[in-house]
């Protein structure tokens, strides 16, 4: 079952509406501060882009106007025009700034990730010392087991020895003492192999606590190399809209080429008919004193 998002389409607009209500620059760094820091900024620009491309366009054209309206529209769309270009400067310097943040958080993942392989490394070598040591303590419990076996196997036989040698020579003190001793060097022999066996768990619980310890920064590289891949694509959505701004930024000068040249042939051609009607004045006799 996947994991649940922690930004979604909607949070980004409320971060965008009160941004805007405030009066504040909408950016990446500025949203996911108004998201209380939730989310990766990779996430947060996909979102933000998303919720750009879905603003509706205004529009392009007008109705035919009288030419003072005209001209204040004209003027107006200079403005406009101005406007545009300072907004597209300024939405330029912030993706900018925002591909800086991208690149250092890259840098610093890409250090994380070298860290955790060299741990792993570490490990894995720590990892073969221990199951060499393992493997030799195990050998030598073995050879220790066989021989406490072989032991246990001459005592139990020593004992039926004494038992039968006491049977038939109850008589005999000193066997006593013999069997005593036998019964004591047992006991300590039991003790012994007790202590092996401890020592035998111990060191299964070590070799336990080391592979967990390897599965964990197995799921660390992995989980760090996801990141990477995250950003990869981060990278990859910055330089889309780097290339889209570009392109809106050629539009506008296009259509403001377009409005300038406009403007200039009806000034051009306002000049020729108030030319033309002062020389009419000047030749028509009926206007002159």
């Amino acid at each position: 079952m996947g994991r649940q998002a922690l930004v979604t389409l909607d949070h980004i607009k409320a971060a965008v509406a009160a941004l805007q209500a405030e009066g504040r620059n909408v950016s990446s760094r500025a949203v996911r501060e108004k998201l209380g820091n939730v989310g990766s900024m990779g996430t947060i620009n996909k979102l933000l882009q998303q919720c750009a491309g879905d603003k509706v366009e205004t529009p392009s054209s007008l109705r035919q106007l009288p030419p003072e309206v005209q001209y204040a529209i004209l003027d107006f769309a200079d403005h406009q025009a101005n406007d545009v270009r300072q907004q597209i400067a300024d939405e330029l310097m912030q993706c900018k700034r925002e591909m800086d943040d991208l690149a250092e958080a890259n840098e610093q993942l890409t250090v994380m990730i070298d860290d955790l392989r060299e741990q792993i490394v570490r490990a894995m070598s720590d990892k073969a010392n221990i199951e060499g040591q393992v493997k030799q303590l195990a050998e030598e419990l073995t050879g220790s087991r066989n021989e406490i076996a072989a032991e246990r196997r001459a005592a139990e036989a020593t004992r039926v020895e004494l038992i039968k040698l006491q049977m038939r020579t109850e008589v005999l003190a000193p066997l006593e003492s013999e069997l005593r001793d036998a019964r004591a060097e047992c006991e300590a022999q039991r003790r012994t192999s007790a202590r092996f066996e401890q020592a035998a768990a111990v060191l299964e619980a070590q070799r336990l606590a080391l592979e967990n310890h390897v599965q964990f920064l197995d799921r660390k590289a992995e989980d760090a190399q996801d990141t990477r891949q995250q950003l990869a694509e981060k990278l990859e959505t910055m330089s889309m809209l780097l290339d889209r701004e570009k392109d809106a930024r050629a539009i506008a000068e296009r259509e403001l080429a377009v409005v300038s040249a406009t403007q200039a042939e009806r000034k051009v051609a306002g000049n020729t008919t108030r030319k033309g009607t002062d020389s009419k004045q000047h030749n028509n006799p009926l206007t002159q004193d």
